[in-house]
C-alpha cells in the first residue's frame, strides 16, 4: 500500500495535467474507510510483528519488551495528538492499542520459548 500512496503523492505534487486526477486520488486515500481498515490491520500485524522480534531478541520478559517496542508508535500518536493531525478518535484508540499488540507478540513469543523447553 505503501507504495500505492507514495505515488499519489507525488503525482499530485508535478503540476501535470493530471494534477486534478491525482488530487482526488489522494483525498479519496485521505477520506476512504477501506483504505483507513487496512492500514489499521496492516498496522496492527506490524505491531505484533515488532513486539515478537523485540522478544526474541531480548530474550527474557518478552512481553514487557513485546509492549515497549511500540514506544516510537506512542510518541508519533501524542505528537499527532499535539498537533492536531488525523484523525483524533483514531489516534486515541492507537494509544492504548499499540502497547497491547506489541505486547501480545512478546507474548506469542514466550508461549513458542515455553513449549520448545
Amino acid at each position: 500500500m505503501l507504495p500505492v500512496v507514495f505515488y499519489l503523492l507525488a503525482s499530485a505534487k508535478t503540476g501535470s495535467p493530471t494534477d486534478q486526477g491525482a488530487a482526488s486520488a489522494v483525498e479519496a486515500l485521505k477520506t476512504g474507510n477501506g483504505f483507513l481498515a487496512a492500514s489499521s490491520i496492516l498496522g496492527g500485524l506490524c505491531s505484533i510483528l515488532g513486539g515478537y522480534v523485540s522478544a526474541h531478541i531480548a530474550k527474557h520478559d518478552e512481553t514487557l519488551n513485546g509492549a515497549l517496542s511500540s514506544i516510537l508508535c506512542v510518541g508519533f500518536g501524542i505528537y499527532a495528538l499535539v498537533n492536531g493531525t488525523g484523525h483524533l478518535w483514531l489516534h486515541l484508540l492507537y494509544l492504548p492499542l499499540s502497547p497491547a499488540l506489541g505486547a501480545l507478540g512478546g507474548y506469542l513469543r514466550s508461549r513458542q520459548t515455553a513449549r520448545i523447553s
